[in-house]
C-alpha cells in the first residue's frame, strides 16, 4: 500500500485517538497558529505506522484514555497536548 493510500486510509485515525486523550484539534486550531502544522505532521507520521490496525482497534475499544499505546508515533507529542488540554481546561 503506497503511502498516500496509508493517509487516506488513516486519516481519521489521530484525530479519534487524540480525542480519547482529550485533545481537540479544532479548539487548538482556534487557539494557536502552529497547530495546523502540528496536525499535519502528526496525520503524517501515523501514515508512516506500521501498526494502524492495531490502533483501529485500540481507538474503538477505548472511549477515554490516558497515554495513547506505547507504539504510537505520535505519543510524545500527544502526551504533551494532552498536558496543555488539562491546563487550559
Amino acid at each position: 500500500m503506497s503511502f498516500f493510500d496509508r493517509l487516506v486510509r488513516n486519516v481519521d485515525l489521530m484525530p479519534r485517538l487524540a480525542q480519547r486523550l482529550g485533545i481537540d484539534w479544532a479548539e487548538r486550531m482556534d487557539r494557536s497558529p502552529y497547530a495546523a502544522a502540528e496536525y499535519r505532521h502528526a496525520l503524517m507520521r501515523c501514515a508512516e505506522c506500521p501498526n494502524d490496525g492495531t490502533c483501529r482497534a485500540w481507538v474503538e475499544r477505548a472511549h477515554q484514555a490516558d497515554a495513547a499505546p506505547d507504539y504510537c508515533l505520535n505519543k510524545e507529542m500527544l502526551q504533551r497536548l494532552a498536558k496543555d488540554t488539562e491546563k487550559q481546561g
